[in-house]
């Protein structure tokens, strides 16, 4: 009798392939059952980009080594009949969020698998630190990432999972109890996640692959406020403040513009696939020509209160009204400080002055002609 073949273990230790090398897959059955052997079964990695000049491009660094800068060039992706990306240019700079907006098929989900190396560009580079970089199981490694809609196997539990995926990742398993205290989930760390809420969740997911058990360098978080409850809402907020101190490159997508204002550094508005429109939130306020509210309440004394009125009509810039002693007036934002200044100059005519800023919806409604999101 021959030998019979030794049958191969897929244990849950070993190291997941293509896909699974990020910090957090995706939605794939597969995936999301850990035990199984397709989870575990090899896949081809996309070819690698190759530069702009054709080139065979460059391994990146080496995994000790932080990102500082990312590029993307020229980057377009036509899916069946749809022209997902059109030509698009990114620069992302380390030690900054950088936010993409646009409205739904604007682009934002494929960019990001583009980058993650999910889809395969039909054009493109890309650079990381000036250099051309292969998006292979290297790079994959890199990159923490938290998609919209997590999924596990629902016949696990929170403890399970991490402990799972610390194994894969390489990481000591001790880590794991506290990662489940610190996003807030060490008291339902043995029920079924299952039973977990889209909120907790997502919490279970932003410290299992993205920020705490893994610490990738660079983070891409597709709409990672949704569903987050005030406790996760913190700890998002939390962690992309000690990435940004700590230099590394963040990435996220998000519906929830004015909620997300104040922790990013640059927008990137997209539309059918094409970057529309890039900057801080002040720049873009400058770009769609938004208009300030400024509120003047005028003192008792009618006759300065009437100077200032006729200094600001003979300025004649914006649109100006007056109501039972309040003058309000709408300027761009670079005509408020010239407003300002004009203002200074009848200091005993004014008692208040509150100023509006456009939110960054408003400023998004009008980049966009009204599109919705």
């Amino acid at each position: 009798m021959g030998r019979r073949r030794r049958r191969r273990s897929t244990a849950p230790g070993r190291q997941l392939q293509g896909e699974s090398d990020l910090s957090l897959p995706r939605g794939d059955p597969a995936l999301a059952q850990p035990g199984s052997r397709d989870a575990l079964a090899p896949r081809r990695s996309p070819a690698p980009l190759a530069d702009a000049d054709g080139g065979r491009p460059r391994a990146p660094p080496g995994r000790g080594a932080e990102i500082d800068s990312l590029a993307a060039s020229g980057v377009s992706v036509r899916l069946a009949r749809v022209q997902a990306l059109d030509g698009v240019r990114l620069a992302l700079e380390g030690g900054g969020v950088a936010l993409l907006a646009g409205p739904n098929g604007a682009g934002k989900t494929t960019l990001m698998k583009v980058i993650l190396g999910l889809v395969r560009p039909d054009s493109g580079s890309f650079e990381v630190d000036g250099a051309p970089v292969s998006i292979d199981k290297a790079w994959k490694r890199r990159i923490g990432y938290l998609p919209e809609a997590v999924t596990f196997s629902d016949n696990l539990s929170g403890l399970q999972l991490l402990r799972f995926f610390a194994r894969a990742r390489g990481v000591d398993s001790k880590r794991v109890d506290a990662v489940l205290g610190e996003v807030g989930l060490g008291r339902v760390r043995r029920r079924a996640v299952r039973s977990y809420s889209r909120g907790m969740r997502q919490r279970l997911g932003l410290g299992l692959g993205v920020a705490i058990l893994a610490k990738p360098e660079l983070l891409v978080l597709d709409e990672p406020t949704a569903g987050l409850d005030q406790e996760g809402l913190t700890l998002l907020w939390r962690v992309l403040a000690e990435w940004k101190e700590a230099g590394r490159l963040v990435l996220m997508s998000t519906h929830d513009l004015a909620l997300s204002e104040r922790r990013v550094d640059t927008i990137h508005v997209l539309r059918e696939g094409r970057v529309l429109v890039k900057g801080s939130a002040g720049e873009l306020r400058r770009k769609a020509g938004s208009t300030h509210r400024v509120w003047l309440d005028l003192v008792d004394s009618e006759a300065e209160a009437r100077r200032l009125h006729d200094a600001i009509r003979n300025w004649g810039k914006g649109s100006m009204s007056l109501d039972r002693g309040q003058l309000r007036v709408e300027v761009s934002a670079d005509e408020l400080l010239e407003l300002m200044r004009i203002q200074g100059d009848f200091p005993k005519a004014v008692c208040g002055l509150r100023v509006e800023e456009p939110t960054l919806d408003m400023v998004y409604e009008e980049l966009l002609g009204g599109e919705q999101r």
